[in-house]
């Protein structure tokens, strides 16, 4: 793997097509169609598909073989006009700053930090510095359906819960800004991805998987701060799913109700309109996954599991657990060892 220092000197060369801006040959966007819409300028649609991506930046070695994400390091000598596409961007200041605009704000980011974008939202960039690197994430639908949202929602319900308001005000504002303080953990996995993605190790597929997973729980933390800093209403109910996700073994409605001070009925109906569900199947969606990762990661039997998340009832276990995975815990654990042992194999 790369080492950051190597990394550095890596960002920093000039690539073909920025030593082409510094010699005045500018890109030619003719080829995209424009936009039909009121707009301030111009608006491109770079509706390339992710093959001919592959293509195009060849020469950069900036696109795997392996994802159906792309990972472009942008021109810094020219103004990128306003455009759209129907990837989700995730833009990282690896150094510098950078002044982009999206939806008429306008604003400039730092390093360090990071935008996601959602698909079709018009936005432009203006010219960089020398020092100026930003690295783009390029997002395909099938990646975002396959990886980015559904698997990290399926563990608890509260991370479903920050997910679905992630998503909320993307549809509303198009883009969300992650301003790390202090220790920047998003930055230093985003560059031991860099690392991994321009220097591949032999076990590069699987080690890049796992950071960009851990990129995205980063981005869930950062958003879930702002949340809970900027919304008393969002404070008290992550407070709430919380508990309950910590206390899902032995909790009732009566005890949660008390540990807040809340009236039984006024809690059940507070969970019901922020989180649209009841406050019972929270809890059992917390105890069948708390089941479920028991099965995957441990030797306990299934009784033994049952009594663990919260059921002295282990035909009433089996029964949920089937309704919801389908299977028996069973052979839902055997299902979850044969497919570790495909994938070492």
């Amino acid at each position: 793997m790369m080492t950051l220092s190597a990394l550095d000197q890596y960002l920093k060369q000039y690539t073909h097509e920025e030593t082409q801006r510094l010699n005045g040959i500018k890109k030619d966007y003719s080829k995209f169609s424009l936009v039909k819409g009121k707009f301030d300028a111009p608006c491109y649609r770079f509706d390339t598909d992710l093959e001919d991506l592959r293509s195009l930046f060849l020469s950069k070695k900036v696109l795997p073989s392996y994802y159906n994400f792309a990972v472009v390091k942008q021109d810094r000598f020219e103004n990128v006009p306003l455009h759209i596409h129907e990837w989700l961007e995730l833009g990282y200041v690896y150094s510098g700053s950078c002044t982009m605009t999206i939806n008429n704000n306008t604003f400039e980011l730092k390093a360090g930090q990071m935008i996601l974008i959602s698909q079709n939202a018009p936005h432009s960039v203006k010219r960089c510095s020398k020092n100026d690197i930003i690295i783009n994430f390029l997002l395909s639908r099938e990646y975002l359906n396959g990886t980015f949202f559904e698997r990290l929602s399926q563990e608890n319900y509260l991370t479903h819960f920050f997910i679905e308001a992630l998503n909320t005000t993307m549809q509303t504002s198009r883009y969300i800004i992650f301003s790390p303080e202090k220790q920047n953990r998003l930055a230093d996995l985003a560059n031991q991805f860099l690392c991994e993605f321009y220097s591949p190790s032999i076990t590069s597929g699987p080690f890049l998987d796992s950071l960009f997973t851990l990129i995205t729980c980063e981005m869930i933390n950062l958003f879930q701060h702002d949340m809970v800093l900027d919304h008393s209403s969002v404070d008290q109910i992550y407070t709430i799913l919380r508990y309950i996700e910590t206390n899902s073994a032995h909790c009732t409605l009566s005890s949660t109700a008390e540990f807040f001070n809340m009236h039984p009925n006024y809690l059940s109906a507070y969970i019901r309109q922020h989180t649209g569900t009841t406050y019972k199947e929270l809890v059992q969606t917390q105890r069948l996954s708390q089941a479920a990762k028991l099965l995957r990661s441990t030797a306990l039997s299934t009784n033994d599991i049952s009594l663990a998340v919260g059921y002295q009832n282990t035909s009433f276990f089996f029964q949920l657990f089937r309704k919801k995975y389908g299977c028996t815990p069973m052979e839902y654990r055997n299902r979850a060892h044969t497919s570790d042992t495909t994938h070492i194999n």
